[in-house]
C-alpha cells in the first residue's frame, strides 16, 4: 500500500537553502508544496544527494538544464515520480544556481513523498 506524506524544507530567514530533507524510506518524491507566507517570489531549483552528504545541483536529463520549478505562493508542484528516485536527501534553492534568492523572512516547503 502507498502512502503519502509531507516533509519539511526551511528556509531560513536571510537564506535560499532549505536545511537538508531526509528521504530514508521514500519511495518517490511526488510533489513540492510551495509556501503559503512569506515567499519573495522566484522559481525554485533543488540540490539532491546519493548519500545523504554530498549535495549537487540537479539537472534534468534529456534538456540539459538546470531543474527548476516556476510555482507561485501556496500551489502545489507535481513532480514525475523518477526525478529524485536517486536522491537520499534534497535541499530547496530558492532561485537558481547562478541567481539565488534570498529570501527575507522564514520559509516553510512542504516535500511531497509516496513511501
Amino acid at each position: 500500500m502507498t502512502t503519502i506524506s509531507v516533509r519539511t524544507a526551511t528556509i531560513v530567514a536571510r537564506a535560499s537553502l532549505s536545511g537538508i530533507v531526509d528521504l530514508t524510506g521514500v519511495a518517490a518524491v511526488v510533489g513540492l508544496l510551495l509556501p503559503t507566507a512569506n515567499w519573495v517570489d522566484a522559481v525554485v531549483s533543488v540540490q539532491g544527494s546519493p548519500d545523504g552528504v554530498n549535495f549537487f545541483d540537479m539537472y534534468d536529463g534529456v534538456a540539459a538544464k538546470e531543474l527548476i520549478f516556476n510555482a507561485k505562493v501556496g500551489s502545489l508542484v507535481m513532480l514525475n515520480p523518477n526525478r529524485m528516485r536517486s536522491c537520499k536527501a534534497v535541499i530547496v534553492r530558492s532561485g537558481t544556481r547562478a541567481t539565488p534568492v534570498i529570501q527575507p523572512q522564514t520559509c516553510i516547503f512542504g516535500v511531497v513523498v509516496e513511501t
